[in-house]
């Protein structure tokens, strides 16, 4: 099958598994490569891919989206710009990026970069929960009505689910804060 720079999109926007590691396979080896060029371990590769692959969903996303380069290309670009941030934090000097490069940002990747960001920090303090909180989450989040989620979660009151709830999401924003990554994204935003 012959995959076009839309069908790739289309895979992103779906967060079709069978798609996402095919993605993987076509384009994070080259990815790497670059990013293991400029200094980076392999392991930074593949949270710099993992950020792109969220910060071009989100993107995706947007009713106004179109591509107007290739998948690759503009992958690559955000990448790019997502381990130069990295890169600038780290040293805190400047980085600059040729403008003569194929992928120019814009204003709006910057926020989606931090906006990816955010959401790693999110994704990973929820998996710190309970799986039984994670699922009472995950229904709240799916904006279900408390006495579906009574129900689903087999508790005894509404009263109950919604104490429940209160002390998942405590937790949640604790696993948030306790992260070393909160403080730095607070102080930039």
């Amino acid at each position: 099958m012959n995959t076009t720079d839309q069908d790739f999109v289309s895979i992103v926007r779906s967060g079709d598994p069978a798609g996402l590691r095919a993605i993987y396979k076509e384009f994070l080896p080259r990815i790497a490569r670059h990013i293991m060029n400029k200094g980076g371990s392999y392991d930074d590769a593949k949270d710099v891919f993992q950020d792109g692959i969220m910060v071009l969903y989100e993107k995706a996303r947007q009713p106004d989206f179109n591509l107007t380069s290739g998948f690759y290309t503009f992958l690559f670009g955000i990448c790019r710009n997502i381990w130069g941030n990295r890169l600038q934090k780290k040293s805190r000097t400047e980085v600059t990026i040729p403008e003569d490069a194929k992928y120019k940002s814009d204003t709006d990747t910057e926020a989606l970069i931090y906006e990816a960001e955010e959401s790693r920090l999110f994704w990973d303090a929820f998996k710190k929960l309970g799986d039984d909180c994670q699922k009472l989450m995950r229904l709240f989040f799916e904006k279900t009505k408390m006495e579906d989620i009574t129900s689903i979660m087999g508790y005894g009151s509404v009263s109950y689910a919604k104490k429940r709830k209160f002390v998942c999401k405590e937790q949640l924003v604790r696993f948030v804060k306790e992260d070393e990554r909160f403080d730095e994204l607070v102080y930039e935003g």
